[in-house]
């Protein structure tokens, strides 16, 4: 277990960064690392354990939007987890760490005759990117055939859609293989580090203020998750961040009894390579920054699981917890320059799609704080954009 960080008084001063990264989760340590590799000296400030919130508590889904989907967002999606093989691959070699990347396909169970049929219209419109995988990327499979396939999800299904696309990470494993990159490249990681004040000299961003002293820099990625509009009451009303909590399930059954992520709507059920099973989430957005877990919550969890694998009701709880995806009023991350704020950027708000998005999100902040420009959309995502309220910008993006 790491060391206690020593409280430093306010006004101490600490040596300056290229670049201050707000917050120590997936997001943020991407993007530090990133800023690193290509020669910025860069400082995280966490406000607790590097990658112990949003990033660890998940399940570690990683899936990219429903099929008839074209917008911007979904298209970072996509090509950030076409990523997540090198992505993976450097952070194995370079720190010995294996966050088990696994290409597992997912099957998602039909029940109703309306799932079916709108599991049918979109195998049809992912008829048009199979040239682009390589091969069939969404399918419609009758009960028999899934059965034969995974032989303990429910009998009372009409039927499979199956995607060869959605891929599991394990996310304690990757945190912890990301943070030990950023020390290799000489990233400076300060934790248990609140910061109190965006500093600025005119419209000009100079640093920040922390309770462990000032930090000085021309620029300051605000990747805080769940906290990042708290920071500053300013900047909180451009990136409009609120803490929602999702409840886990942990499972443990040796053999597995599935190899494939199983999932019905926003609920899923992750297959680890220990036999270990992540049941995962529920979705609470008026729960404020509470993580305990409730007999509502996991009773909702633990019934579903059954329902698509029945199999699963004799197998042991392991352990439960809940963690707080950072929302936004419309589902899309903040992602580029806050206006009004030169030198400050945002990376935060990417609720269930965090883990999915860190390659991408920091190779675009590498791409605006380094080159000034990015050649990806992002201007559906820009801080301080018009939020349409009850119209979400993409609807369950990634499912994670």
């Amino acid at each position: 277990m790491s060391k206690q960080t020593p409280q430093l008084p306010m006004n101490r001063e600490n040596p300056p960064s290229d670049v201050i990264v707000i917050g120590g989760g997936i997001v943020g340590m991407s993007t530090a690392w990133q800023l690193a590799k290509e020669g910025l000296s860069v400082t995280i400030l966490e406000r607790g354990r590097c990658g112990q919130e949003a990033s660890w508590a998940g399940a570690g889904v990683l899936q990219c939007g429903n099929w008839h989907r074209r917008d911007p967002l979904v298209v970072l999606l996509r090509e950030s987890l076409r990523r997540y093989d090198a992505f993976t691959a450097e952070l194995r070699e370079q720190t010995g760490i294996d966050p088990e990347f696994i290409h597992c396909g997912s099957f998602e169970l039909l029940f109703e005759d309306q799932q079916y049929r709108m599991a049918a219209s979109e195998v049809r419109a992912a008829e048009s990117y199979r040239e682009t995988y390589g091969r069939a990327v969404l399918e419609l499979l009758p009960p028999e055939e899934a059965r034969k396939i995974e032989p303990n999800i429910s009998a009372e299904i009409l039927g499979v859609k199956a995607n060869s696309v959605n891929c599991q990470i394990r996310n304690p494993l990757l945190v912890a293989a990301v943070k030990t990159a950023c020390l290799a490249a000489k990233v400076r990681i300060v934790e248990d580090c609140s910061v109190r004040e965006i500093l600025r000299d005119g419209d000009k961003v100079t640093g920040v203020k922390s309770d462990q002293g000032t930090f000085s820099g021309p620029n300051v990625v605000l990747a805080a998750g769940s906290w990042s509009s708290l920071i500053e009451r300013e900047v909180g009303r451009l990136v409009q961040v609120y803490p929602v909590r999702g409840q886990i399930v942990l499972l443990e059954r040796s053999p597995r009894l599935f190899t494939h992520i199983v999932d019905r709507g926003k609920c899923y059920m992750v297959p680890r390579l220990d036999g270990r099973i992540v049941v995962g989430a529920t979705e609470e957005h008026e729960t404020g920054y509470d993580k305990r877990n409730t007999v509502e919550g996991l009773n909702h969890l633990l019934t579903l699981c059954q329902k698509l694998v029945p199999a699963l009701a004799g197998v042991p709880v392991v352990r439960t917890w809940a963690g707080l995806r950072p929302g936004t009023p419309d589902r899309g991350p903040y992602i580029g320059a806050v206006p009004g704020w030169r030198g400050l950027w945002s990376a935060t708000g990417h609720f269930r799609s965090g883990l999915i998005l860190a390659p991408i999100t920091g190779q675009i902040m590498a791409d605006l704080i380094i080159r000034g420009q990015t050649p990806w959309d992002i201007s559906r995502l820009a801080p301080g954009r018009e939020i349409t309220k009850g119209k979400p910008m993409v609807e369950d993006p990634s499912g994670a």
